[in-house]
């Protein structure tokens, strides 16, 4: 019986053969063995799909810059993204507490006149996000709700933040029931798109760019949702709010995003690296009374809500989009897809080469 040629060439042995699978077994990508050792070790990596759909659905509804600004209020000057975030910062605007729905978009007109005025000389609303006492979220700064764009503040910023105001004097009034459900869902979505630790107690550290109270350079401590007073020498945001973003507020935001299946992710720390606010003059008016955490609930992404409508908004329990989702059966899903073709692929390339080099069996 004629056997078949072998080509020229030294003879593979099985282990030999087991080798090379051994080999290619440990070229596979860290990355996918790391997700595969995590989601079946009892860890929950999330893919980044997973994350930005959870992030959606907590995004209320944002009133836009344009619907108070027109074509009248332009941005006066350069304007740059905030590169790292690491937490979220409320103000108030200290003016009056005695304005009505339709006075809103005064309001914060009078402010892009002080803040881009000469005293200030800021080149849009120093606020990236409003809050009325009606509950209705307004864009501020230019570009804030497509990403994160660098505040400003009276003290100096020291940077790492996005900032949210309140309208109104907080040292004088309660933060309104509409406003807390709003401030909630604003930093809920804010903490989930930018992937900051909410939850009450949450801490980060970064080294200051600069401010009258932490001079650039200052190594930070900071909590996650902080209040102007902690990074300048300013009453900010006024007692009434501040109280409320020690436990209040951190708690409802971290329901809130429990709830979308938005879990808040790590801290980021790495080396920690009395005036009034930026606002207009100040006055006095009656407030509503605070509410309590377990009150906070999501506003729907769809619907445009004018500041009439800001406490049906500030109720509603609608969130659009993507409900609560599972954890990490995507990153398992992936790692062992590539796992199986890798190893299916050398499965394919030893059979051959085994036949190449010792022929078939006899």
């Amino acid at each position: 019986m004629n056997r078949p040629r072998r080509l020229a060439g030294p003879t593979l042995s099985r282990r030999r053969l087991l080798g090379i699978g051994a080999a290619v077994a440990a070229s596979v990508s860290p990355l996918t063995r790391a997700t595969v050792a995590g989601a079946t070790s009892g860890g929950s990596p999330r893919s980044p799909l997973l994350a930005a759909q959870a992030a959606e659905a907590l995004r209320p509804a944002i009133r836009p810059r344009a619907d108070w600004a027109g074509g009248e209020q332009p941005v006066k000057g350069a304007l740059v993204p905030e590169d790292d975030v690491r937490f979220l910062l409320v103000h108030h605007t200290a003016s009056t507490n005695a304005y009505d729905a339709d006075g809103v978009v005064g309001q914060i007109r009078g402010f892009y006149d002080f803040h881009t005025g000469p005293e200030k000389g800021w080149p849009d609303v120093a606020y990236n996000f409003f809050i009325d006492r009606f509950g209705t979220i307004w864009e501020g700064r230019e570009g804030s709700v497509a990403g994160p764009v660098r505040g400003d503040a009276t003290g100096g910023s020291q940077g790492f933040a996005l900032l949210c105001s309140l309208i109104g004097n907080y040292a004088e009034e309660p933060v309104t029931a509409e406003q807390q459900a709003s401030l909630s869902q604003l930093l809920a979505w804010l903490g989930a798109t930018y992937a900051v630790d909410t939850t009450p107690g949450a801490m980060t550290s970064f080294v200051s760019r600069g401010s009258n109270k932490w001079p650039a350079g200052t190594e930070v401590s900071a909590r996650t949702i902080s209040g102007h007073r902690d990074m300048s020498t300013t009453s900010c945001p006024g007692d009434f709010a501040y109280d409320l973003l020690a436990d209040d507020i951190p708690l409802r935001v971290s329901a809130l995003r429990e709830a979308a299946g938005a879990e808040p992710a790590t801290s980021t720390t790495e080396t920690p690296g009395t005036t009034a606010d930026d606002g207009g003059p100040t006055s006095s008016a009656t407030g509503d009374p605070a509410v309590s955490a377990a009150d906070a609930a999501p506003a729907t992404s769809e619907s445009t809500v004018t500041p009439g409508d800001g406490a049906d908004a500030a109720t509603a329990a609608t969130v659009d989009g993507v409900g609560p989702t599972d954890g990490g059966d995507d990153g398992l899903s992936t790692g062992l897809v590539v796992l199986g073709a890798v190893l299916g692929a050398f499965a394919a390339i030893g059979g051959v080469i085994s036949r190449v080099w010792t022929g078939p069996d006899e």
